[in-house]
């Protein structure tokens, strides 16, 4: 199953790509945004470009609406999700999200979520000796490592990718996920069985990444449980763990207001579907005070962190800044505002990586957003408008392709959506309802609001830097000294602004004479 490290940076939603081309036509506002779009009245398909520009109130909660997905809440606290869609045809992704991953181990079940992951595929109350395996291969539905389950900090999500081309197929598949909320079995020659494979895991993990990634974790999470609760768990209690651990662990937090059911497919209606949640999850009931999920925060650090490891298997140098900054639910439309401000200026920090990367003997073959310098000479000088410009109309181009092809949408993308709200309350949008509020909301966002972003990356700012090298060439005292002087000259506003080639309005001068 996979193991999946919570991360706190900012959603993928936010980091928005497209292509910009060139229009000849009139300007327009629109064309200055990247607007330029076909309109398809004569096939009765809204364009892009049509979309109505809205007045926002920027204290709306988006999760009034849940835009296009019913949702709603057992008596027993089960919270449902169920949207019709039809990519795949006959299919329906499901999944069991709950909201318990590795932080909750105490210090002798380090790894327990994990192995109760497993557990579930091996033996239920209804299903025993991979049974739930055996029925899933037999209608075609997908299973392997990494397909099916994931266990992470905060959370354990157990997806099916199933056939509904025979209406008795869905009833058991949200059955099988109904017997993973309530009924795992934990008997010996189960838990024996398993052993072995979760071993295999936490071998597979022992390479090259999972060491470099662990460094960093651990690095970025220090002072908090988090550091101490990676969600491959320990070799020992892997090996040593009873059965009677695993039980009481899942006994205790897997409860009916710990879980979403998550039902994306397609569907002739979602009234049946939801009644289906009803019928396999309505009668179960939890504790009647189960206890409430503790949070367990990363303190913030003013003094930067720096790891410098020397990986022999590490097939490049590399080298990592990151900077902890909380992270809010995605619930206004301010919420969503501030979202594209930091996309634009990853876009425009990013751009500049790129054209240094294009430069003749160039420091690094490939950076995306970090820090150092080039953050600092944004504090100094900010964007300017062009830069803002420019990635102003790749967001917005990249907009209007996904609501060009909204229709296109699998529903194992819906379905992990979906699983965000839920677990991160990452605020239920829709593709329709998104490409109006980048329409409008880019436009006005200027160079100078997003240049501000840059005063949440000092190292002062929860700064951790990490350098990844198979031979040793330099030291921790050598990354201090880079960051130290980098500080001195911004101190001394002795980094200039940054050189941007000239981009001429027009690829002619001089237009030739007609004739």
């Amino acid at each position: 199953m996979g193991l999946v490290p919570a991360d706190d940076s900012e959603t993928t939603g936010e980091q928005k790509k497209g292509l910009v081309s060139a229009d000849n036509s009139e300007t327009t506002r629109e064309q200055k945004m990247g607007l330029v779009s076909t309109d398809n009245s004569e096939t009765g398909e809204k364009s892009f470009r049509s979309l109505e520009i809205l007045k926002l109130d920027m204290d709306k909660e988006f999760d009034e609406q849940h835009f296009g997905v019913d949702y709603g809440k057992l008596e027993n606290g089960l919270v449902y999700y169920v949207k019709c869609n039809s990519k795949p045809k006959q299919r329906a992704a499901l999944s069991l999200a709950v909201k318990v991953g590795s932080v909750l181990e105490e210090e002798d079940e380090r790894g327990v979520a994990h192995i109760v992951e497993h557990l579930a595929f091996s033996a239920t109350k209804k299903y025993a000796n991979h049974n739930i395996v055996k029925f899933l291969e037999s209608i075609g539905a997908n299973f392997g490592p990494c397909q099916n389950a994931s266990t992470s900090f905060d959370e354990t999500i157990y997806d099916l990718l199933v056939p509904i081309d025979k209406p008795e197929l869905l009833s058991e598949a949200i059955e099988v996920l109904a017997e993973f909320s309530s009924e795992i079995r934990f008997a010996e020659e189960d838990l024996e069985k398993e052993r072995g494979a979760v071993m295999e895991e936490y071998r597979e993990d022992r390479d090259a990444d999972g060491r470099i990634s662990d460094d960093y974790w651990t690095l970025v999470l220090q002072g908090s449980k988090y550091a101490e609760r990676l969600p491959i768990g320990l070799e020992n209690v892997i090996k040593t763990v009873s059965c009677q651990s695993l039980k009481q662990f899942y006994q205790k937090w897997y409860h009916m207001g710990n879980m979403a059911v998550i039902a994306v497919g397609d569907f002739s209606d979602t009234k049946s579907v939801i009644e289906l949640i009803k019928t396999h999850f309505g009668h179960k009931h939890s504790a009647l005070d189960p206890p409430p999920i503790p949070q367990f925060p990363v303190p913030s650090h003013e003094d930067p962190r720096f790891s410098y490891f020397v990986e022999p298997e590490a097939s490049e140098s590399a080298v990592c800044i990151n900077y902890t900054m909380p992270v809010d639910g995605q619930k206004t439309v301010k919420d969503y505002r501030d979202m594209l401000v930091r996309a634009l200026f990853r876009e425009a920090l990013n751009r500049r990586f790129y054209k240094i990367s294009c430069r003749k003997d160039p420091p690094y073959f490939s950076c995306s957003i970090t820090g150092g310098i080039l953050v600092a000479r944004v504090r100094l000088h900010g964007f300017t408008e062009r830069e803002i410009s420019v990635a102003r109309a790749i967001l917005m181009s990249s907009s209007e392709s996904e609501y060009m092809e909204r229709d296109q949408v699998e529903s194992t993308d819906l379905q992990d959506s979906y699983a965000l709200h839920f677990t991160d309350n990452v605020g239920i949008i829709g593709i329709e309802y998104e490409a109006q509020l980048d329409k409008s909301l880019l436009p006005d966002i200027l160079a100078s609001e997003v240049s501000k972003i840059a005063e949440r990356c000092w190292t002062s700012c929860s700064c951790v830097i990490q350098i990844v090298e198979p031979h040793a060439s330099a030291t921790i005292d050598d990354m201090k000294n880079i960051v130290m002087k980098i500080n001195k000259l911004e101190k001394e506003k002795s980094i200039s602004q940054w050189d941007d080639e000239h981009v001429p309005e027009e690829i002619v001068d001089s237009k030739p004479n007609a004739g």
